[in-house]
């Protein structure tokens, strides 16, 4: 196909229109307006032929009205499409913050999660150990103890000094009784 074939169907398509053939009655109304003109024939005849166009003038009428609704309808659509498309980019940003939103709550509840798990953890320890008031009654009988032990470790070593010393006098004794036996 050729260049210029090419730009005579472009041209033709312009001119169509939606396709519904506008160009060719318009041509053949052109065509009947010029037979018309030219006509040397009866009344009868240029007033069927008169009818013919008026037929093809409210065809022709008839379809540009259509098209002009079309492209109302089209505009009309084109406008609620564009709402609609305004609607979803309101909706996909809320969407989104409210995804934002989301993940940040997730956050602090598994912040949240970690924390009570440690406290648990934490709290399984501790009732492991005795409570504060077991434990000071316990620690009073240890220091209570360890004073009874303090107090016979004194009497025992008072009892070790009382008997060091007689040891050592009896010691002492001996060695004055052999001194004495060995000097007879």
């Amino acid at each position: 196909m050729s260049n210029s074939d090419e730009n005579i169907m472009k041209m033709r398509l312009l001119v169509d229109g939606d396709g519904a053939g506008d160009d060719r009655r318009l041509n053949m109304m052109l065509k009947d307006l010029i037979k018309w003109c030219n006509a040397d024939e009866d009344q009868q005849t240029c007033q069927l032929m008169y009818q013919r166009m008026l037929t093809q003038l409210a065809d022709i009428e008839w379809s540009m009205t259509k098209s002009r609704h079309a492209e109302a309808m089209n505009q009309a659509e084109l406008v609620n499409y564009s709402n609609i498309h305004r609607k979803v980019e309101s909706g996909i940003l809320s969407a989104r913050e409210e995804i934002d939103e989301t993940k940040t709550e997730l956050v602090e509840a598994k912040s949240t999660w970690q924390n009570r798990m440690e406290y648990d953890a934490l709290a399984k320890v501790i009732m492991t150990h005795p409570d504060r008031e077991t434990s000071e009654n316990r620690l009073e009988e240890i220091k209570s103890e360890q004073r009874q032990l303090e107090k016979k470790q004194v009497q025992l070593d008072d009892k070790l000094d009382k008997r060091k010393k007689q040891f050592h006098v009896l010691v002492s004794t001996i060695h004055k009784l052999q001194n004495l036996l060995d000097g007879d």
